[in-house]
């Protein structure tokens, strides 16, 4: 039975908590790597030169899927205000963009 557009859609936004830094899932493969019939072309690791421990609180991976581009971008998944120093944090890494106080995230995302 095939995959609806919507359910691949879902698997690829949510892999992109599975790999770069703090990945759920050790493993999964770099570039080139296989998700159903969508191929993992890049990720921001690769892409913009970040660590794998993204001071920007940031990671985005690309996939070629049915000859279309897909980008899940993470969301928010660290919210704990005392984790600066790792980088990760969202509230000070991302959210205060919203305060008109820049960071990184936004432009590593355009």
């Amino acid at each position: 039975m095939p995959i609806s557009q919507e359910l691949m859609l879902a698997i690829l936004s949510m892999d992109s908590y599975n790999r770069g830094y703090g990945a759920g899932i050790d493993g999964l493969g770099g570039a080139g790597a296989q998700i159903g019939n969508a191929t993992l072309s890049t990720d921001s690791t690769i892409t913009l030169g970040l660590p794998t421990t993204s001071t920007a609180g940031f990671y985005a991976a690309a996939y070629s899927w049915n000859g279309k581009t897909v980008i899940s971008y993470r969301g928010t998944d660290v919210i704990d205000p005392l984790t600066v120093e790792s980088g990760a944090s969202d509230l000070w890494r991302g959210w205060v963009n919203a305060a008109g106080i820049p960071t990184a995230g936004p432009g590593l995302a355009l």
